[in-house]
C-alpha cells in the first residue's frame, strides 16, 4: 500500500496564496479551490466523496493537521473543493488528538440552559476532562456545551476514566457535522494562538464553510 501524501509547511503556504482571494459581495467566504480536472477526473473525485472520507495531510515539526475535503457543485456544474476545520495531532509515543488545556474551565448546561456542577477543563475533538465538583462523576453524560461566543450544543459521551486528581475522562460520541466542525474551528483558533509560529501558514480564515445542503 503506498504511504499517505503529506504536505510540508512551504506547501501549506502555498495553499494559503491560493485561498486568499477576497471575500464576494454577499459577504460569503472564501470559496476553495475550482477543480477543473475534466469530465472523468471530476466525476471520479465526486464518486469518492460520497463514499469516502476525504482530507488534506499536513505534517508539522510536533503536529499532523487533518484537513477534511468537501466537494460542492453549483447550479453551473462547477465543483469546487473546500478545506474544513482540521483535527489536530499532537507527535510522541502514540500519535493522539491534541488537547486543549483551558485556563477557563467551560461549564456544562443543563437542557434548560442553566449551568450544572459539571466543567470542562479539557476539550480535544472526541474527548473530555471533566471536573464533576462535589458529586461523583457519572458514568454518561448527556449535557450541552457552549464554546466562547458560541450557542450551546448537545453533549452525548461516556465515561473512560477517572484521574488521581479526581477529573473524569470522557470519551465524546461523534456530535453532529456543524457540532463537530464547531468543535475542530474552535480548537484550531486556540491552538494558532497558543502557537503564533504557525499562524502565518495556517490562518484561520483560510477555512471555509459549507453551504448546507437541503
Amino acid at each position: 500500500m503506498p504511504e499517505k501524501t503529506v504536505l510540508t509547511s512551504a506547501e501549506l503556504a502555498y495553499i494559503n496564496q491560493l485561498t486568499s482571494g477576497p471575500q464576494t459581495e454577499s459577504g460569503e467566504a472564501r470559496g476553495g479551490f475550482q477543480l477543473d480536472g475534466g469530465e472523468r477526473a471530476n466525476g471520479l473525485l465526486l464518486q469518492l466523496a460520497a463514499k469516502a472520507n476525504l482530507t488534506l495531510d499536513a505534517e508539522l515539526d510536533d503536529y499532523c493537521m487533518s484537513f477534511p475535503l468537501q466537494l460542492t457543485r453549483d447550479e453551473l456544474q462547477t465543483i469546487r473543493l473546500q478545506l474544513a476545520p482540521p483535527t489536530i495531532y499532537e507527535r510522541g509515543p502514540v500519535l493522539r488528538a491534541w488537547r486543549l488545556h483551558l485556563d477557563e474551565p467551560l461549564p456544562l448546561l443543563s437542557d434548560n440552559g442553566d449551568e450544572t456542577a459539571l466543567s470542562v477543563h479539557e476539550l480535544s475533538p472526541n474527548g473530555l476532562l471533566v471536573d464533576a465538583g462535589p458529586q461523583k462523576a457519572p458514568k454518561h453524560l448527556h449535557v450541552r456545551l457552549a464554546l466562547p461566543g458560541e450557542t450551546p450544543f448537545m453533549i452525548d459521551a461516556r465515561r473512560v476514566r477517572v484521574a488521581e486528581d479526581g477529573l473524569a475522562a470522557y470519551e465524546v460520541e461523534q456530535p453532529h457535522g456543524k457540532d463537530a466542525e464547531r468543535i475542530r474551528s474552535y480548537l484550531y483558533e486556540q491552538h494558532q494562538r497558543l502557537h503564533p509560529e504557525l499562524q502565518p501558514e495556517l490562518p484561520v480564515d483560510m477555512l471555509v464553510d459549507t453551504p448546507s445542503h437541503s
